[in-house]
């Protein structure tokens, strides 16, 4: 049966038409985006974290249309399909800190809560650094002060390695958030002034990966004083001050960067002046952002021993 006729029998829509086939749709209702799922016990993970962060947070996410029978799904050829409303126009970030805020404090307050009961999500495994050197010493068609440069990165690289082994070791209880992947500022959308976040289909990942990479683009993008301003708004609803704070640190600490530019300088054709200059800038944001954290878990610190 024809898709499209398929979705007009389960969710009661009369006049629909492809605007990109198998994607997007238009309806009497609006723009619908159509996804298929082949993983069930993923698509049932996506379908509660939508509704508990929207019921929690009160923002706006991409949630799973309920059909006519109030199913969030209906079975088809390949595999499960979800629909969801289709928004464009992006949502600012930039002096709405509060919105973010809410949205990602109370993400890290359920994620940590699900810690337990999600089994099958694990945490991103962290490079070897000795199988970076062997990469970087494989490298023989670079310009030699390249290779000088990413040899002296890998001493910088330990250092930063070891200094998150060592904060892990002052950190009693270890445990960490499932979270899906946000770290795309353009996944958000605006609705009447409202944010509106589109969450995907990816797998989530247990550990800070996505906060990091959201931090990253965001104090890129706008600031330190912003920075602070969502960070403050996220401690409304979920305290990084204490040893989550700290676990989100050695995720900033641990070089990912240095790891993915020895991949990406390996493959053909690759722009190694380009490659460099992004490996420069993600190494900088991540250096001003340890420090930036580090002084604002501190200070609240201090706050607390002078009340």
């Amino acid at each position: 049966m024809d898709m499209l006729r398929r979705v007009k029998i389960e969710y009661g829509l009369s006049d629909l038409q492809w605007v990109k086939t198998d994607e997007i749709f238009q309806s009497e209702s609006g723009k619908k985006r159509i996804r298929f799922w082949k993983d069930k016990q993923l698509l049932q993970w996506h379908v509660k974290w939508r509704d508990e962060i929207s019921k929690q947070s009160g923002i706006l996410l991409d949630r799973m249309i309920r059909t006519k029978d109030g199913e969030p799904f209906f079975i088809c050829d390949k595999g499960w399909a979800t629909i969801h409303d289709e928004i464009d126009g992006e949502y600012p970030t930039l002096g709405k800190e509060k919105d973010w805020g809410r949205l990602i404090g109370h993400s890290l307050a359920y994620g940590l809560h699900q810690s337990d009961e999600c089994q099958r999500f694990r945490k991103r495994q962290e490079p070897s650094l000795k199988s970076v050197k062997q990469m970087i010493d494989q490298l023989d068609d670079i310009d030699p002060m390249v290779k000088l440069v990413l040899e002296r990165s890998y001493f910088e690289a330990n250092n930063r390695s070891r200094k998150a082994q060592q904060l892990k070791k002052r950190i009693q209880q270890n445990k960490l958030p499932i979270l899906t992947p946000f770290s795309n500022l353009e996944n958000a959308r605006e609705v009447f002034f409202h944010l509106f976040w589109v969450c995907g289909a990816d797998q989530p990942v247990q550990g800070y990966e996505p906060v990091r990479k959201f931090l990253e683009d965001w104090f890129s993008n706008n600031g330190e004083d912003s920075t602070i301003a969502l960070l403050d708004n996220i401690d409304h609803y979920f305290s990084l001050k204490e040893e989550q704070g700290l676990l989100l640190i050695t995720e900033l600490l641990t070089p990912y960067e240095l790891d993915q530019t020895v991949i990406r300088l390996s493959e053909k054709n690759s722009e190694t002046a380009k490659i460099m200059d992004d490996y420069f800038k993600d190494w900088e944001t991540t250096r001003k952002l340890v420090i930036l954290l580090s002084g604002w878990i501190e200070k609240e610190r201090e706050k607390a021993v002078a009340k």
